[in-house]
């Protein structure tokens, strides 16, 4: 079993392409189609497996989407345990407009949930065996599924596994009620679990800590987009800056982060040093094109010009 599980319970098959110039109520002729796993968990494994690491990935997976989507982590060699649904898997569009530079990302809503398919998720967690050492809970959750899921999960979490939330809106609000080791909300979900504005790395710091002193959460790792990070632990604060590098796309930029970031801490690399480490992972995700994940020479070079500054 690997010490490293990822959840994810509204996965996608990620269609990417490319336009020159976008235009409305016309027949527009794409480019450089590319098909990509993708979900909040599954983007952490892969993340993982980029960098020479493995994890385990578990998410729902159902009709033909699904079928592609199990395809595709195959050929890549990511550890799957498929929890089969009924309804169709989602699929996200991504064009990139090369005139412009923009980004336009049609994201679909996924499956229905029943009950029972809620309930397989929670039992795959429950009868992992041993437990892993580090649970990362990433990404939206479906139509039919309640928003205090996360927490149920969390609640048929071992002892000694420890959870990594990365999510948003309600479902990040009632998660945070429950024990978390590292919660990684960027700076708009932050202000509103903190129901207030966040203008400043004061303003980012004392949020988080007042999430920690709460008595759940034992650290936050707030993404600051090209600021990097900010980290607040129990005992300390660090404000891990990313490296200037050219952006080509920033799919997947978070989820590397996160990948990053519990590779190292796997390894027996210290908190902060795991997060500088997924700061650079982040970094090199958005140097890649579409939805292509961190490279590892990327990643690595990064971090050790990082250490250097």
């Amino acid at each position: 079993m690997s010490a490293i599980t990822t959840l994810t319970m509204n996965p996608t098959v990620d269609r990417s392409a490319r336009i020159d110039h976008v235009i409305p109520d016309c027949k527009l002729r794409c480019n450089d189609e590319r098909f990509d796993p993708g979900g909040g968990g599954v983007n952490v494994a892969s993340a993982i497996h980029q960098l020479g690491g493995e994890a385990l990935a578990i998410l729902t997976c159902g009709g033909f989407v699904g079928d592609f989507l199990k395809d595709l982590l195959n050929r890549r060699g990511i550890r799957t345990q498929l929890i089969p649904v009924a309804e169709n898997t989602r699929e996200n569009v991504i064009i990139d407009e090369t005139e412009s530079q923009h980004q336009y990302r049609f994201g679909m809503p996924g499956p229905r949930l029943s009950f029972d398919e809620q309930q397989a998720c929670i039992q795959s967690i429950e009868q992992l065996s041993p437990a892993p050492d580090y649970l990362v809970l990433s990404g939206s959750l479906p139509p039919g599924v309640p928003d205090d899921f996360y927490g149920r999960v969390i609640e048929a979490t071992g002892e000694k596994t420890r959870v990594i939330l990365d999510t948003g809106g309600a479902a990040l609000r009632s998660g945070v009620d429950q024990s978390v080791f590292l919660l990684k909300p960027n700076q708009r979900e932050l202000e509103e679990l903190a129901g207030s504005e966040i203008t400043s790395d004061l303003d980012a710091r004392d949020a988080a800590r007042k999430l920690i002193d709460r008595g759940k959460v034992k650290a936050v790792m707030v993404s600051l987009g090209r600021g990097g990070v900010m980290l607040v632990t129990e005992d300390d604060e660090h404000r891990i800056v990313a490296p200037t590098v050219k952006i080509r796309s920033k799919i997947g930029a978070g989820d590397s982060t996160v990948g990053g970031t519990v590779l190292a801490l796997h390894r027996g690399q210290s908190l902060p040093d795991a997060a500088r480490f997924g700061v650079a992972c982040g970094s090199a995700a958005v140097m890649t094109d579409g939805t292509e994940l961190c490279r590892r020479e990327d990643a690595e070079r990064i971090y050790q010009e990082m250490l250097s500054f």
